[in-house]
């Protein structure tokens, strides 16, 4: 059996989508090939997984108006002509996209060789590349049941958002341990904030500039992002210079790849985007967490809905980006830092909305699939 998988731009798309391939080789011994962009996070992603993969010049699907829309367009029909090329030497059984801009080239030269296509929607809103993608799906997937009513009913299921076996593995562990691994004391609770992989910067200036008020409170594991690791890291020593018995409560780094499960472990609180992948991450181990939705484009905000429906379950607080500043992220967030019942209580309503066996249900799709073409 083989499987195309396609997928990328950010971690959000591509863990899952590893989720998924780890599950077919290892109960259908498929092989793998990953279709991934020449210029995204996936190429580094992607081989350390150990996967096969192959690239194409992708133009990106932007939720912007930008000069550099108009010259990615020009790359779409190149794309496309190289995803094509790849399907074809490969010949798949099946193909199954995670989002993402690449997997609208790899699933419609998917589906012009008559393989069929397994789609997985992650946000509550199909964003624009699924949208495109949508006619051409032989089934469809969806994280979260608020999806089901964007696509056809006959060819949809809710299967659950793919999580990492490494998250995974540190359901229960002891926060504790985990605590000191990152030289945190296990009697303060942790607040991680993390951007996703592209950073946020404006998340970044208002975790700073509360330090003072925050620390106080909690010790903080800070991922800023690469991009903008170093104006945060001089920003947060001005900020912590005149406190010198509170600055070993701060850690800042600028990306954790490994690392990031034992950092979602070691916290008592989230302060982060809402993105998919993230928010099933926050639902499989039960961490509450204040989201702050990213920004909305010319086609919405998808990170807007996840976070509403993580809000009226009772799982997350929300903070809209145009409105985060300090005073607000305090209102939100110390709440939840200075009361452990109520996080506790967050906990149970954020599990509820968790698939721990998504992966191996996206496996199981996509493999019958494959089977019913050969």
């Amino acid at each position: 059996m083989r499987i195309l998988i396609s997928g990328g731009g950010t971690g959000g798309h591509i863990y899952p989508a590893l989720a998924v391939a780890r599950e077919l080789r290892a109960r259908y011994d498929a092989e793998i090939l990953y279709l991934g962009d020449a210029n995204g996070l996936e190429t580094q992603i992607v081989p350390a997984a150990g996967l096969p993969m192959v690239t194409i010049t992708a133009g990106k699907l932007r939720r912007y108006l930008s000069r550099r829309t108009f010259t990615d367009l020009a790359r779409v029909p190149v794309g496309m002509m190289q995803a094509l090329r790849h399907v074809q030497h490969f010949a798949p059984d099946a193909a199954f996209t995670s989002g993402g801009y690449v997997s609208v080239p790899a699933g419609i030269a998917a589906r012009i060789e008559s393989v069929p296509l397994v789609m997985h929607q992650q946000d509550v809103p199909p964003n624009l590349a699924n949208r495109l993608l949508t006619p051409f799906a032989s089934r469809i997937s969806v994280s979260f049941a608020d999806s089901l009513r964007y696509f056809p009913r006959r060819r949809t299921v809710l299967a659950g958002n793919p999580v990492r076996e490494e998250i995974l593995a540190m359901v229960d562990a002891d926060s504790a341990t985990y605590k000191r691994q990152f030289d945190l004391s296990p009697d303060l609770p942790v607040l991680l904030v993390t951007g996703g992989s592209q950073g946020a910067r404006h998340l970044n200036q208002v975790v700073v500039d509360a330090l003072p008020e925050l620390l106080m409170r909690c010790q903080v594991i800070h991922v800023s992002g690469n991009l903008t690791y170093r104006e945060t890291s001089q920003a947060a020593a001005h900020q912590l210079a005149p406190l010198p018995a509170l600055a070993a409560r701060y850690k800042l780094y600028p990306y954790l790849n490994e690392e990031m499960p034992g950092a979602l472990a070691a916290s008592d609180v989230a302060l982060c985007r809402a993105g998919a992948s993230t928010l099933t991450e926050l639902a499989a181990l039960g961490l509450p967490s204040v989201l702050v939705p990213l920004p909305p484009g010319f086609t919405g905000s998808p990170q807007a809905v996840n976070a509403e429906m993580f809000r009226k379950a009772g799982a997350a607080e929300m903070v809209l980006d145009r409105d985060l500043t300090p005073k607000t992220l305090g209102a939100a967030l110390y709440p939840l830092l200075d009361n452990a019942a109520r996080r506790t209580l967050m906990a149970s309503a954020v599990r509820t909305l968790g698939h721990p066996a998504a992966a191996a249900t996206l496996a199981d799709l996509v493999a019958a699939v494959a089977q019913r073409r050969t």
